[in-house]
């Protein structure tokens, strides 16, 4: 799945590439993923709220893109993992693809998803109210979120006296952009355990945990994304996690202890037995 560092990547080259330009055709194919949520509905709906509008500018927040339209509306793509690939003019699309946006430019955009994923054409009001895109935290590398922020949160959900730090760091309106797998890095550089109770680090940890956030998602975001995740044009990006499934039984880089795979709260956590306490 996308986090923050392949969002940024993404909407950067989508500024670059489709800011002024104009839809001519959107496609969804059919039938299309059990978990790609459209908005509004029916088809047809979603695609004539698109057709003919042009695309102002494109932001991000968090784990989502916001293509923002000349009617005021946007045009929100998110909390997905796949590709989204730009086609370049005259070029045939991907054979895999979930929805096609065609430009004025012939050139278009393709998204293929996997897993899950939301795309709208929503009104300002829509938007605010969106139950996900509406309801972000602050980014990890805004100003918004400074290590006062961070223990302001922290202090908030202590009083949930079992909410594991897990649950805290991918909940998006605490912090949004960090998901699943960078949390791992963070975790380790941090040397928490993910299931370590919000209400039991340290002032010392809250410090650490804060600067690995920060580090992370830094070195993320120059390098692209993960090296698993592809960017607009198809390219990898140059971030090489330090713990992932390739990880599993490698020796520790701080303490040479093999790295071990477990799963907690939904997902694969990779961590350290020695090091993440």
């Amino acid at each position: 799945m996308f986090e923050l560092p392949e969002i940024v990547t993404l909407t950067r080259q989508l500024a670059d590439s489709v800011a002024g330009r104009a839809v001519l055709d959107v496609a969804l194919a059919e039938p299309r993923p059990k978990f790609l949520f459209v908005s509004p509905e029916p088809t047809d709906a979603f695609q004539a709220a698109l057709i003919g509008r042009q695309i102002r500018s494109v932001r991000s927040a968090g784990k989502w893109i916001f293509f923002a339209l000349d009617d005021e509306s946007t045009f929100l793509i998110g909390e997905f993992g796949g590709r989204l690939l730009r086609t370049e003019t005259g070029a045939e699309g991907p054979r895999k693809r979930h929805l096609t946006v065609a430009l004025d430019d012939e050139s278009g955009l393709s998204l293929a998803i996997q897993m899950w994923g939301f795309v709208g054409a929503l009104s300002p009001g829509a938007l605010r109210d969106h139950p996900y895109a509406g309801t972000l935290g602050p980014e990890p590398l805004s100003g918004a979120f400074s290590e006062t922020t961070l223990n302001r949160i922290l202090d908030d959900h202590a009083r949930a006296d079992n909410e594991p730090i897990k649950a805290f760091l991918t909940h998006e309106p605490n912090v949004c952009g960090i998901g699943n797998g960078y949390l791992q890095d963070i975790l380790f550089r941090a040397r928490l355990s993910p299931r370590r109770r919000v209400a039991d680090i340290t002032p010392a940890e809250r410090v650490a945990l804060y600067e690995a956030i920060q580090e992370t998602m830094s070195e993320a975001i120059a390098c692209d994304g993960r090296d698993t995740e592809i960017t607009l044009y198809g390219e990898h990006g140059r971030y090489t996690p330090i713990l992932d499934k390739r990880a599993v039984g490698m020796p520790c880089p701080v303490c040479q202890t093999p790295i071990q795979r477990g799963q907690y709260l939904g997902g694969s956590c990779y961590l350290c037995p020695a090091c993440q306490t």
